[in-house]
């Protein structure tokens, strides 16, 4: 299985939190899987970490570095764009971070890989995105 992990999950790792723990022992039990971020990830990731963590950056950086890494397309941005303006036609909102989610999700979407990620908002967009699909074959 390939599986895109969204920025939430890695901050969850580097914090050692069990629940993101559980979640990848679940993902990679079987020894059959890819793990992916797009650059943003790797980006969001590190730009938070503060400069006098600098042990916390470098675990964190070798963490993203042994990840593969899959382009933004401008397929993907113009699809994210598209989607959004769907989502906002039916009152899906999700505030200051809804782009970045879009161009995940999206990213995710395009390299057909389950996303994993700890922010309900992504679900909202899961369930959203067969609608969308739909509307498009009208």
């Amino acid at each position: 299985m390939k599986y895109f992990l969204d920025t939430n999950v890695i901050s969850h790792l580097i914090r050692k939190d069990e629940k993101a723990i559980e979640k990848i022992k679940e993902i990679t039990k079987d020894g059959d899987y890819e793990l992916y971020i797009n650059r943003l990830v790797y980006m969001e990731s590190l730009r938070a970490i503060p400069l006098k963590r600098e042990p916390l950056y470098e675990k964190t950086k070798d963490l993203l570095d042994s990840l593969s890494k899959v382009d933004i397309k401008q397929e993907t941005y113009s699809k994210g764009v598209a989607f959004a303006r769907f989502c906002k036609s039916k009152g899906l909102n999700f505030g200051k971070c809804e782009a970045i989610d879009y161009l995940h999700f999206m990213t995710a979407k395009y390299y057909d890989l389950e996303i994993i990620s700890f922010d309900g908002d992504m679900k909202k967009l899961e369930e959203k995105y067969l609608e969308f699909l739909e509307s498009l074959n009208v």
